[in-house]
């Protein structure tokens, strides 16, 4: 086991064997190490919050909850991506009119309608909701 140093941690036997792969295969998601994107701010909130106090590091302190605080304070979904086109729904529906998998959420409780497709159908209800009450 000596030699091998830091780097090796956590990667598995794999990185041990000679001429083996080191790291991750290529496709799908890694699993999350060490947290997060709320992570770096906690912990730079508790090293500010552990020095002496002046007026920059309240300041600072400020700064850190501001951020925290952005984005998750109101919870539900994130908006649109800033530089899309807008034609979203246009798209979607042009890609089930291609596919003919239209109908295939309706009702919504079919045992077909799963994951992305009741997502995008209750998107589409919620919508149709909206429209109906104005």
């Amino acid at each position: 086991m000596a030699g091998y140093g830091i780097q090796t941690h956590g990667l598995g036997r794999a990185v041990m064997n000679k001429g083996a792969r080191v790291g991750y295969n290529k496709g799908g998601r890694t699993k999350l190490r060490f947290g997060g994107g709320r992570t770096n701010l906690l912990e730079e909130l508790g090293r500010v919050e552990g020095e002496s106090s002046n007026r920059n590091r309240r300041d600072e302190v400020s700064r850190i909850h501001s951020e925290l605080n952005k984005g998750y304070n109101k919870g539900g979904r994130v908006g649109a991506k800033k530089g899309g086109d807008g034609k979203w729904i246009q798209k979607v529906n042009k890609s089930i009119k291609a596919r003919g998998t239209k109908g295939k959420c309706t009702p919504i409780t079919k045992p077909g309608c799963t994951g992305r497709a009741k997502a995008l159908a209750k998107t589409f209800k919620k919508m149709a909701k909206k429209r109906k009450a104005s």
